[in-house]
């Protein structure tokens, strides 16, 4: 059976959509199409008293001359409060819409699951953001107008000089239809050619991006060639791409310009031949000459104006698609149940893969009564971390597989859900704001106190009263500003704020020095007491005090039990605990010798 191929909806679905979502904002692009309608019409009026005005010269009809003098400058004036509502209308259509999109967009990118936004760069979100809603302004607030102008002047003047000369207007319009069909030939493939630029954009884009959030990575690995020329092949892509744009603009305005001067050639010599012989006035070869502008100007710009708006269809395209894909889901039961003896949180032969790829989990099932503490270790890339993201709901699993305080994750509204757990990972975020406000973002009404006692808990309040602007200080983007074990004390404070049911730490010390890590380890133990617990450790000697500990290998669970029961029994735990013993040993060795 053969492939379905892709369908790229046309121009006008997309124009439709556009229009749709705008609401009702569109009373203003109407208000300006109308005012666009009057414009046409002004200026058929005016040629045609313009016609009248050159007769009347031809006559030497004093009276008639002044008459079509003063009708011609002013509607002539009456062009300029019009072309200022036009233009003012039409910014109000475009600002406004362009806002709700922004709008639109940065509230459904938040919203979108975990599965879309690991597998989609930042960067190319960004770059719908940027690059194809400049697209959409040129067409809102230019573009759209000037194809209803030029189509509705193209109708008025056409219909005027045909009232003018039948004859003269069958003889100057014959390249018309070559006009129409050299234009839809030539601007079909701009609209594939601009989608597929802008995807090359954003992925120029994200490799710029990529250079500067991890530069001091660059810096340290002397990377800047390896990333320049990941640069240079996407940007090379982006300009093969806009070149082939170029060259078929290019085309259509030689093609446009050659045929636009046709139809005058041919007016001029036919139309000068009819007014010798008396057939025609002077005035009225003057209008027809003039108005023919009308007829055939709109013909010659049509390839370029079509080529934009196929261009802003592409880049609306993009804008869509992304709006369109589907969000985290929002419903289900906010409430707490009365779970009674039920586990906090209950793993039922999970089975999960990325993406149909290879299982990273296996089987798994397990289960937290309220208060314990629970560890989770095992090698790097077992499936811990894709544990704690599924507790969290950010991969969606089949009915009775997770359970939180005794009702199916399913169920659950996934931000109430949340709500009920802090979580510290292992890559800690930062926003660029102070440090006072990156830590409220536990709990937004916590008052400074409340912020000040949870910083304290994290071991981090000493060093933020130390700075300058203490709690005002600012982060930087990602907390450049600050260590990582800085950073990640933040990131403790913030979560030790929220006071949620549920903690889940995803090595939450990895980035700590022995000292450091001792002392939050020891704020931890006492804002664990209590508290139901997930933790994935580094270090297993800071999971000694949990009440069972998973070992995960290979997506399985194949050890369960305390520590001290594990360590009897002699298997991969003890194992990677001697290891790990023997790392410390050797830190422990070198800080002495510092």
């Amino acid at each position: 059976m053969a492939e379905k191929k892709e369908t790229t909806p046309s121009v006008w679905l997309t124009v439709q959509r556009l229009l749709k979502f705008s609401g009702g904002l569109q009373a203003w692009l109407y208000a300006a199409a109308g005012v666009v309608l009057i414009q046409s019409a002004l200026v058929i009026v005016s040629n045609n008293f313009m016609r009248r005005l050159f007769d009347a010269v031809s006559a030497g009809s004093h009276d008639n001359f002044w008459h079509y003098l003063w009708l011609v400058l002013a509607f002539s004036l009456l062009t300029v409060p019009f072309s200022y509502l036009r233009n003012l209308w039409a910014g109000f259509f475009s600002e406004r819409t362009l806002t709700r999109l922004r709008r639109t967009i940065a509230d459904h990118a938040v919203a979108l699951p975990v599965s879309y936004l690991e597998q989609r760069h930042s960067g190319d979100i960004l770059s719908v953001l940027n690059a194809d809603l400049a697209k959409l302004k040129t067409l809102t607030a230019s573009n759209l107008l000037d194809l209803i102008y030029n189509v509705a002047t193209f109708v008025g003047a056409l219909a005027y000089i045909f009232s003018v000369s039948w004859q003269l207007t069958l003889v100057s319009c014959l390249s018309t239809p070559l006009i129409f069909v050299i234009v839809s030939a030539l601007t079909n493939p701009v609209q594939k050619r601009s989608e597929e630029m802008q995807a090359e954009i954003g992925q120029v884009n994200s490799v710029a991006q990529d250079s500067l959030a991890g530069l001091m990575v660059v810096k340290a690995f002397n990377l800047a060639d390896v990333l320049g020329n990941r640069f240079s092949k996407a940007n090379r892509q982006a300009l093969q791409r806009g070149l082939r744009i170029a060259r078929l603009r290019a085309v259509i305005d030689a093609v446009g310009f050659a045929l636009s001067i046709l139809p005058f050639i041919i007016a001029m010599g036919y139309g000068g031949y009819l007014a010798i012989r008396g057939l025609m006035t002077f005035g009225s070869l003057f209008a027809f000459i003039n108005l023919l502008n009308y007829v055939v100007n709109p013909l010659g710009s049509l390839p370029n104006l079509l080529a934009s708006i196929s261009e802003a269809s592409g880049a609306a395209q993009r804008v869509f698609q992304l709006v369109d894909h589907g969000s985290e889901r929002v419903d289900g039961k906010a409430t707490y149940p009365d779970g009674g003896k039920a586990p906090v949180i209950e793993m039922t032969h999970v089975t999960f893969s990325y993406e149909g790829g290879t299982p990273v989990l296996k089987d798994v099932q397990f289960s937290i009564e309220k208060g314990k503490r629970v560890a989770i270790v095992g090698p790097s890339g077992g499936g811990k971390s894709t544990l704690l993201k599924l507790i969290l709901g950010y991969y969606p699993l089949p009915d009775g597989q997770v359970h939180l305080f005794g009702r199916d994750i399913n169920e659950w509204q996934l931000k109430a859900a949340r709500g009920a757990m802090a979580y510290v990972a292992q890559d800690t975020y930062l926003f660029p704001i102070s440090l006072a406000e990156n830590i409220r973002l536990g709990r937004l009404e916590a008052s400074q106190a409340d912020i000040e006692q949870a910083a304290r808990l994290a071991n981090i309040h000493e060093f933020i009263l130390s700075l300058p602007e203490g709690y005002q200080a600012l982060a930087g983007e990602r907390g450049a500003r600050l260590s990582g074990g800085q950073r990640q004390r933040i990131s403790l404070a913030r979560a030790i704020l929220k006071n949620a049911p549920v903690l889940l730490l995803d090595e939450a010390t990895s980035a700590l020095d022995t000292e450091s890590e001792a002392q939050v380890q020891e704020a931890l133990d006492r804002f664990m007491v209590g508290r139901t617990t997930v933790v994935i450790a580094h270090r297993l000697s800071t999971i000694i005090n949990a009440d069972r500990v998973l070992v995960l290998d290979g997506g399985k669970i194949v050890e369960e039990g305390t520590h001290a029961e594990l360590i009897e029994k002699g298997g991969l735990y003890k194992e990677l605990y001697q290891r790990q013993f023997e790392l410390d040993q050797v830190e422990t060795a070198g800080a002495q010798r510092n």
